[in-house]
């Protein structure tokens, strides 16, 4: 059947028609960089009840920058009362790439691990690790051992059995010996790439991960998805304020395999080091996205009019896009905005304005909108310097985590003794409106 429906995408694709709406065209589309269409397929099928393609549609909103994670976990709740259980680790990577709590997590991971039955399935034992990978702690050492034996005598085809073994290894804390199985299946998981850079950040060993990455970089086989996590995941791995040219190496490999997310994470690189890209360099990569998404191209696009190291300032333009942008339903515009009424580019500090913005980024669940309010009160830039509000929205700011938060953002804001009874009540209240969002947003019920 699946050789059958590639024949009928090559004939669609050659003879200009529109190409049968199901889940494998959608993935062929997709490999061609044709996302537009394959998201409307998947969603098509996703609404029509399709459970394959409702994962696939999930796993594509989940994956872009603009997308919404809330409507992915929807699609994700939907499939598994179907009773598709690939929705499991889907959805858990997206809980987990929001979610700093290891608790939660774990407690996630067993409700999802509860209905599998990996002894009578090979499908539920491959699903089983995968949710094992993501939070070792949700499985005991005695389901580890058992289905890693039972994964490693039955795999056929697509085996990863290093990947979990060295998962399994490193959570026993033996690094050597994890380390040594990851090096085994690097060029074949990307899986093991994010577990290999998480043991050697926790250990203190970035460039260890470093070294190995660049021992891949002549592996021509990686695809373009592998290429983007690489270049992700050097990014999160940096220990000092330098640009690191491989970045933008993997990046573009990532582009040229047709990744559609690697435009935009160029566009982000280029800005976070403004003194390397030239703005024309810069604007060029915006036109090239502008055809494929133009939203998210003008919102790179009101960035470039922002930096100002590039000397070519355009804040009204900026702001005309932005809060288009915001309007259209773009919340990340939204931390946009507030940092351009903040820094005066379109004449005068517009703090009331600022405030605003950075509350509903906050709201809307953006760690950023609060570390931007706690900055504003405890240095009382433009308002009242208030430290008991800058004490709640640094503690605020930590409810929702990106996978790759670190350890300072743990810290805590120090207060004067009096004030830290009120300081402690209002992080409190807002902390409990966070997680409030988050419950919404991502606890979805797993159950039928």
């Amino acid at each position: 059947m699946a050789s059958r429906t590639l024949i009928l995408c090559l004939a669609a694709t050659l003879a200009g028609c529109q190409m049968p709406a199901d889940t494998v065209t959608a993935r062929y589309l997709l490999a061609q960089g044709n996302t537009a269409e394959a998201q409307e397929q998947l969603r098509q099928l996703a609404e029509a009840g399709d459970a394959a393609a409702q994962v696939e549609y999930g796993k594509l909103l989940a994956g872009q920058q603009n997308g919404d994670p809330g409507e992915a976990l929807q699609w994700y709740q939907r499939a598994w009362q179907q009773q598709d259980y690939r929705a499991g680790p889907a959805s858990l990577r997206l809980f987990k790439r929001y979610q700093g709590s290891l608790a939660l997590g774990e407690a996630r991971a067993r409700e999802l691990l509860a209905p599998l039955r990996p002894q009578e399935n090979p499908e539920h034992l491959r699903l089983a690790l995968s949710i094992a990978a993501l939070y070792p702690g949700a499985a005991t050492d005695e389901q580890w051992q058992r289905w890693l034996h039972l994964y490693r005598r039955s795999c056929v085809v697509d085996c990863y059995f290093d990947t979990y073994a060295g998962r399994y290894a490193q959570h026993r804390g033996e690094f050597d010996e994890a380390e040594r199985i990851y090096a085994r299946v690097l060029h074949r998981d990307p899986r093991a790439v994010e577990y290999l850079q998480d043991m050697h950040w926790k250990n203190g060993k970035q460039e260890r991960f470093v070294e190995m990455m660049r021992n891949l970089e002549g592996d021509v086989s990686l695809g373009g998805a592998y290429c983007l996590r690489v270049a992700t995941l050097l990014k999160a791995n940096a220990t000092s304020d330098e640009h690191d040219p491989s970045v933008m190496r993997w990046l573009q490999r990532a582009a040229a395999n047709g990744e559609p997310e690697a435009l935009p994470e160029q566009l982000r690189y280029m800005l976070s080091w403004p003194e390397f890209y030239s703005h024309q360099v810069f604007m060029d990569k915006v036109a090239e996205l502008m055809s494929k998404d133009p939203a998210v191209a003008t919102f790179y696009r009101a960035q470039g009019d922002l930096e100002s190291l590039w000397y070519a300032l355009k804040p009204e333009r900026a702001r005309r896009d932005l809060e288009i942008l915001v309007e259209q339903g773009m919340i990340q515009a939204l931390m946009a905005l507030g940092s351009l009424y903040e820094s005066g580019f379109l004449g005068e500090a517009d703090m009331e304005r600022a405030i605003m913005y950075y509350t509903r980024a906050a709201e809307a669940g953006f760690a950023q909108g609060d570390a931007a309010l706690s900055i504003l009160y405890l240095y009382g830039r433009g308002v009242m310097r208030d430290p008991v509000k800058a004490y709640a929205h640094k503690e605020a700011s930590k409810v929702l985590l990106p996978r790759t938060a670190r350890d300072e953002t743990r810290e805590h804001l120090p207060l004067p003794e009096s004030l830290l009874p009120a300081g402690k009540q209002a992080a409190q209240n807002l902390v409990e409106q966070r997680r409030r969002w988050l419950k919404e947003q991502f606890s979805v019920a797993m159950s039928f």
